[in-house]
């Protein structure tokens, strides 16, 4: 995940309030329905709530030193008993970067 780029950007638009302006003329073109109305400022948007990480391999890298400091030789263990052709390259990028010895 972390070195495919696509998945470290926000999808979020610039322009929040574009719901409130944007016109649907396929609604405005059939007329008037009963049976289906819709409010623009009833849309919520979807909260981020891991939107303070701004670097998502550099802050995996600090928590996980962090808790190999507390824990000890668990994390290794832990990390060894994984899938190393998934955790692996992820361990072996974590030691480079010096978040892991």
């Amino acid at each position: 995940m972390f070195s495919e780029p696509q998945y470290l950007t926000s999808k979020e638009s610039d322009d929040r309030h574009a719901g409130l302006t944007v016109i649907d003329y396929e609604e405005q073109t059939a007329g008037y329905q009963t049976a289906y109305s819709r409010l623009a400022a009833s849309e919520t948007k979807e909260v981020d709530y891991v939107s303070y990480v701004r670097n998502p391999e550099e802050f995996l890298g600090q928590q996980l030193a962090d808790f190999s400091k507390i824990h000890g030789p668990n994390v290794k263990t832990l990390l060894g008993a994984a899938d190393q052709s998934v955790v692996g390259p992820l361990v072996q990028a974590l030691v480079a970067a010096g978040y892991l010895s």
